[in-house]
Parts: C-alpha cells; structure tokens; sequence
C-alpha cells in the first residue's frame, strides 16, 4: 500500500473522523503503525510522532481534560481498555505507548500529569509496562 496510505490510516483514529472509536480502532491504528514501521521502513522520529499522535487522541476522546478524570476511574477510559487489548494482542506496551512526558507536551497541569502517572502506575503493577 505505501507508507502514505498506511500514515492516512494511522491518522484516522481523531475524534472528529470516528466520534464512536473504540478500543479494537485504537488498536487497528496502532497494528498499521507498526507495519509501516516494518514494512516501509518509517524513522524512530516519525514512529515516535504517529504514536503520540494517536494516544493523544485517545485522551481527548475519553475527555480526560474536560472532565478532569480522576486516577480511580482509569479503567474505565478508552486509553486503559485499549492499551490492555493491545497487551493481550501481543503487542509490547512500553514499545507502542509514549511516556507521561510525551502525552504531556507543553501542557502544564498537575491534576492531569496526575492522573496520567497513576494510569501507568496501575498498568506497570498489572505487568504491562517495564518498572
């Protein structure tokens, strides 16, 4: 298909392009992400961008920072239940999502950073992400 294609269709994981997105989008985006990775030969740069990209899609969709999620309820989020499909589809977690401080960016809130640091936190006890 090419490495545009494969981009276009990473791309579509928005909130605006699929208002239902679900957990088994995310990790169909995230499948492709890594076939162009290895099958078009895309930089660590452009991977790294693809990435963030759509996780950071995943958080607007569940509204995290609209309605100030709070650390409880992370199991219930989109961003939780697609990151355990993509665990139990074999997909290495600490390879495929980015850190607190890429999701972050330039943002500067605790509550959120919060929230996201204990989200990972509960994954890293459940075994899905390296200590």
């Amino acid at each position: 298909y090419g490495k545009q294609w494969y981009q276009r269709r990473v791309r579509g994981v928005s909130p605006e392009s699929n208002p239902v997105l679900e957990e088994v989008d995310v990790k169909k985006a995230l499948d492709l992400l890594t076939c162009v990775a290895r099958d078009e030969g895309i930089t660590d740069d452009q991977f790294a961008k693809l990435r963030l990209l759509i996780w950071r899609r995943v958080i607007e969709r569940d509204g995290w920072w609209e309605r100030r999620a709070e650390p409880e309820n992370i199991d219930e989020t989109l961003f939780y239940r697609a990151s355990i499909l993509a665990y139990n589809s074999g997909l290495v977690i600490s390879h495929i999502l980015p850190s607190v401080e890429e999701l972050i960016g330039e943002i500067n809130d605790k509550q959120k950073e919060f929230v996201l640091r204990s989200g990972y936190e509960q994954m890293s006890q459940m075994g899905l992400l390296a200590a």
